[in-house]
């Protein structure tokens, strides 16, 4: 006897029984159901966001290190170069060995380059960018940690028979709904590298700018003209509700509209 193989372009509707009067008298039938309901949706939603915190993980920590990496460039400008206390000490010297071969004063600075430093406004700013979108990318790898560590605490089952482990499921769920875990792992976690890439461009922009102003103007002008439409389109949205991503910036521009 041939059965028809399922067509899974029109997959049949999942009935939900009606709770009996007393459970157990329907065979275990609404429980058996009630199982799968739920072993599918907490599935789905498992899946998904293990697969988004570890692409976040993995942005994350290439993030840091590229801007730990432009830290240790900028830092160093906070802080006077021994090398121009060195230069002036040597320049000193020839100064007084030629008053002495020629006999004529020869002025000298009173005061080494390190006495007189200090760092200019940008570089202040360039450093507090850098730091802030690395404080950003740092704490978009601690939660999403935190997000894998409740993943695996959600996902597993103790024992005590299936009327224990189906509570354990409902608490689980109604708690992960009341904290509003899910809409923080999805959606407040990619906007806070958003957020921290943006400030990172900036202070790249500013970065360059102090090293040569005609150097900035070429990734300024790339971020503005590649990174400004991306913006628009995730805040702002498409036609038919649809978004690149569902972030904080396009889901409030979705409750304004």
């Amino acid at each position: 006897m041939s059965s028809a193989a399922p067509n899974p372009l029109n997959p049949p509707l999942f009935e939900i029984p009606n709770p009996p009067d007393e459970f157990g008298q329907d065979g275990g039938k609404f429980y058996r159901c009630y199982d799968a309901l739920a072993d599918e949706i907490d599935e789905d939603m498992a899946r998904g966001l293990k697969e988004q915190l570890d692409g976040i993980l993995i942005f994350a920590g290439l993030f840091a290190g590229v801007d730990s990496a432009f830290l240790a460039l900028t830092i160093p400008l906070l802080s006077p170069d021994p090398a121009d206390d060195t230069n002036a000490l040597l320049a000193r010297n020839n100064a007084i060995l030629l008053q002495l071969l020629t006999g004529r004063n020869v002025p000298t600075p009173s005061l080494l380059p390190s006495q007189s430093f200090s760092a200019s406004h940008d570089i202040y700013t360039i450093n507090a960018l850098f730091a802030l979108s690395l404080a950003f990318a740092m704490i978009s790898s601690f939660l999403a940690v935190l997000g894998r560590q409740w993943l695996v605490y959600y996902r597993k089952r103790s024992g005590g028979g299936p009327d224990r482990q189906r509570w354990e499921q409902l608490k689980r769920s109604l708690g992960a709904e009341r904290w509003r875990l899910e809409p923080i792992l999805d959606d407040v976690l990619p906007s806070l590298l958003q957020i921290g890439l943006i400030i990172f461009c900036a202070s790249l922009i500013l970065y360059l700018r102090h090293l040569s102003p005609s150097i900035s103007i070429f990734p300024a002008v790339t971020f503005a003209a590649l990174g400004g439409p991306f913006a628009a389109l995730d805040i702002g949205g498409c036609e038919g509700g649809y978004y690149i991503q569902d972030s904080i910036l396009s889901g409030e521009a979705t409750d304004a509209n």
